[in-house]
């Protein structure tokens, strides 16, 4: 089996794990949001290989959809479902306002992707190409590793807008299955006009400033909410509870690291890059510490203080 392949059904495997765990505890309102990121990714994936013609993915995978040399892979529809709703559940331990946890929530999807993007582009010849950009391993303003700048700073458009509008929603604590369904297709609608436009401005901007304008967007917004996100740990750091009470969310994020880790490895990166390797294990393991670490404040009851105010 291919690494394209052993991906694939990884991801399969893990968000069905996460479907059951939503089912079970009758979160509707992550079912709502899975609802919404999966029609953001699936339209939003598809509009990209179709409009701007700069990338393209394997033929290898066992499912896609749309036409060749547009098709997409179905999983990734799914994962980004998945992945927005295990985001927001780190994101809404730190009980933050709404833009900054959906900022939050962003900031832990895209810095899983430094390690996810970089070995995607490399294992089996390619989960995806970019077209014209050589593979290797330079760091600059225009590309991290042969990932360019542009598609981390769209990661920070996509999670953000579905989660912000999402609990913005929620707020209306509407009791409609009906009307929640179809709010949860027009968030994702939504989110996939926010991405456009923002993308659009950014690969204007990229235009006339020679791919500048993604890379510094990229790094101060990352480093932003990096630093928030350490502060608010220093701050709370007395309220830390270590607790397995979420393994649906542990596994997620474990499955996700180790499969990047273990791609990394094997293409000889981590020895080439040790500041990268640090940054890695740093991303990791921090990440997979918070799916474990809670502060005191009951999720259930976060929701509501949300559908409340």
């Amino acid at each position: 089996m291919n690494w394209i392949n052993a991906f694939e059904i990884i991801c399969y495997i893990i968000v069905a794990i996460f479907l059951f765990d939503v089912i079970k505890k009758k979160a509707w309102n992550e079912v709502y949001m899975f609802i919404s990121a999966a029609i953001a990714g699936f339209s939003l994936e598809l509009l990209a290989v179709r409009l701007t013609d700069i990338y393209h993915y394997s033929k290898l995978y066992y499912i896609m959809i749309g036409v060749e040399p547009y098709q997409f892979p179905f999983f990734g529809g799914l994962m980004w479902g998945a992945v927005a709703v295990c985001a927001y559940r780190l994101a809404k331990k730190f009980k933050l306002s709404p833009i900054m946890t959906a900022l939050l929530s962003g900031f832990f999807v895209v810095s899983m992707d430094l390690l996810l993007d970089v070995a995607a582009i490399r294992l089996s010849g390619g989960f995806w190409a970019w077209d014209g950009r050589p593979i290797n391993l330079v760091i600059d303003h225009h590309t991290f590793m042969s990932v360019i700048w542009v598609n981390f700073l769209g990661y920070m458009f996509e999670t953000p807008s579905i989660i912000y509008y999402s609990q913005k929603y929620w707020r209306r604590n509407e009791k409609s299955i009906i009307k929640n369904v179809i709010a949860a297709i027009i968030i994702g609608l939504m989110s996939v006009v926010t991405v456009g436009v923002l993308s659009f401005i950014s690969l204007k901007l990229n235009d006339v400033t020679d791919e500048w304008f993604s890379f510094i967007a990229f790094v101060v917004l990352w480093l932003y909410i990096f630093i928030r996100l350490i502060r608010e740990i220093v701050l709370r750091r007395k309220e830390v509870k270590i607790k397995l009470d979420d393994a649906a969310l542990t596994i997620f994020w474990f499955a996700l690291y180790l499969y990047c880790l273990v791609g990394l490895v094997r293409l000889g990166i981590l020895s080439a890059k040790p500041l990268y390797t640090a940054l890695c294990a740093l991303l990791s393991l921090g990440t997979v510490l918070l799916t474990l670490i809670n502060f005191g404040t009951d999720d259930e009851d976060f929701v509501k203080e949300l559908q409340d105010e």
